[in-house]
This record gives structure tokens, sequence and C-alpha cells, in this order.
């Protein structure tokens, strides 16, 4: 397994095809970006940690594809479909910031942050269609799918009552059904040789990310997290450090858990939840799940033939552990 302590030395085999995949993804935003303000406004920084398109590639080439470069479109096509979706979530959320600046629904309003995260997800279709494979798009939109299930699934349901079990299945569903979407998509156009093997590992991963997002929300800081910490607790989400707090902290501070739900907190309040998810085990309990399914995604990839990009692949699996945002 290779070691690095950033995402650049990480992604150093795909470097080519993935500045490829960021270029096509600015232009379309900046298309975007121009039915709105006219073609002279310039689309600013794009992208966050392009985990998905960067697996997608790494998965192409573990999977034997020899031009890495004929999958940057597909690429693209994941990271507009999560660009989609983080657009969707702030609006449901009413969230203001997003990796450190406005939210779209915040600098503009809900009506234009949906229509553009539409406008995403049609992009994203042409590119698709591009490959002329029906599998490949129906795997990709069961996956969003099942992303919106997830979701409407967990609305409604009383917080206090949910299981670890409920936590993860979540997990599963609004996260890593699509990291191993991206990971299996080359497999349609590649073989199938490999598809198992790498569906496993983006399950895998895709939940221990998601494990190690929760965790962040709650003891990260603003500057690190782009936005303010603790916003799963305000808008009662069913996360599995929450769960763990709920189990580990005494009824006086159980209370206090509840008070901070549906209003704006405070600092003080945002260092009182960092703390108590220490003391509680509620992080050491979450983070110690995410270690269990980063070491069964790094096992998934036994079969699949040793390259720099399976390299690649499991030392991003430990990344995500060590991540502070």
């Amino acid at each position: 397994m290779i070691m690095a302590t950033t995402l650049d030395e990480l992604y150093k085999p795909i470097h080519p095809e993935l500045r490829l995949t960021q270029s096509m993804v600015a232009d379309l935003w900046s298309q975007a970006l121009a039915l709105l303000h006219g073609p002279s406004v310039s689309p600013g920084k794009v992208g966050g940690k392009l985990l998905r398109p960067a697996l997608c590639l790494f998965a192409a080439g573990s999977a034997g594809a020899r031009d890495l470069g004929r999958f940057a479109g597909m690429a693209t096509a994941c990271e507009l479909l999560h660009m989609a979706a983080l657009t969707h979530d702030d609006v449901v959320d009413k969230a203001d910031l997003r990796r450190g600046a406005m939210s779209l629904n915040a600098l503009w309003d809900d009506r234009t942050a949906v229509l553009s995260g539409d406008y995403l997800v049609a992009r994203a279709i042409e590119l698709l269609c591009g490959f002329g494979s029906c599998p490949l798009i129906e795997s990709v939109f069961s996956a969003v799918r099942r992303m919106t299930e997830g979701e409407l699934g967990s609305f409604g349901r009383n917080a206090e009552r949910y299981t670890q079990e409920d936590c993860i299945r979540l997990a599963e569903e609004k996260t890593a059904t699509f990291f191993a979407t991206t990971c299996t998509a080359p497999t349609y156009l590649v073989g199938e040789s490999y598809r198992g093997p790498l569906h496993a590992f983006g399950m895998a991963f895709g939940i221990a990310f998601q494990l190690v997002d929760d965790v962040l929300d709650i003891t990260q800081r603003q500057d690190a997290l782009g936005k303010p910490s603790c916003g799963d607790i305000v808008e009662g989400k069913k996360t599995l450090p929450i769960l763990f707090m709920r189990e580990g902290l005494d009824p006086e501070d159980r209370e206090q858990l509840n008070r901070m739900i549906g209003r704006a907190i405070s600092d003080q309040e945002r260092a009182w939840a960092a703390q108590a998810a220490e003391r509680s085990g509620a992080r050491a309990r979450t983070m110690g799940l995410a270690r269990e399914y980063v070491d069964s995604a790094c096992t998934a990839l036994d079969s699949v033939p040793s390259t720099p990009y399976k390299d690649s692949m499991t030392a991003l699996a430990e990344f995500v552990l060590v991540r502070d945002s």
C-alpha cells in the first residue's frame, strides 16, 4: 500500500485525466452560470475533493482500461451528479454555506438553486448517453433513486427510535450506493470481471466516509468544515455519533442535546457538543466502526490485480479516516 498525506499525492496516477475532468466540470458549470449572468461571468473554483471522479478513474485503471482519458466524461458525470445532490441538499437543509462559500440557495434563491441542480443532472445524462450503454445509465440512476429513497424514508421518523442498523442503512443509501456506482461504472465498458470487488469496495468505502463525515460535523471547526458545525444535531438528523451520544450521555446532557434541535446555537454549545461526543465515547465508537469498513473496503480488492490504481484506491480508503473535512 502507498502512503500519502495529501490528495494530490494520491491522485498522481490519474493526474492528467483528473485535470481534464475538472476542466470539463468547470466548463459545464460556467455554461450554467452564463444562463443566469451572461457569458462573461467567471465560474470561480469548482470542485471539492473530487473523490467520486477519482474513484471512477482509479476503478477504470484497476479493471484493465488502457486509455483512462476515455473515462473523463464518465468521471465528469459522476461529479456533476454529486454537485447536483449537494445543491438540492442545501435547499432542503436551508444551508447558507458550502465549502466555505455561500451556498447557491443563499447566493440566489431556492428556485434558482434547484434548477441549477436539475441542469447539472441533465448534463450528466448527456455525458453518460455518449457511452452507448443502457446498463451503465440504469446503474447510475438506480443509485440516484436509492439516494432519494434513503432521504425520503428518513423523514418523519423519530430520531430517538433509530438503531445502529438504521443509521448504517441510511449511510448505505444516501452515500455508499453512489460511491459503489462510481467504482463499477467503468466495468460496463471494460468488462465485468472485477465489478463485484469494485462494488464491494465502494459500498464499504462510502459507509466509512459517511461515518467519518458525521463525526466531523460534530467535532470539527467551521473553518475546516467550510460550514457551521453541529448541523446534523440542529436539523435533528439520524447519524451514528448522535445515536451513540444519546446512549452514552446522562439524562441531563441528553436533554441539553435535545434543546439544540431546530434552533440557532452558540459557539459555546458547539464546543459542548464536541466535548460530549468525546466523553460519551460516541466519537471513538463511530471511528472504530469506520476503521472496520475501511478494512473491508481494502479486503474487497484482494482479487483485483496489483496496479498503481489499486494502490491508490486502498490508500484513499485509509485517507478517509484521517481527513479533517
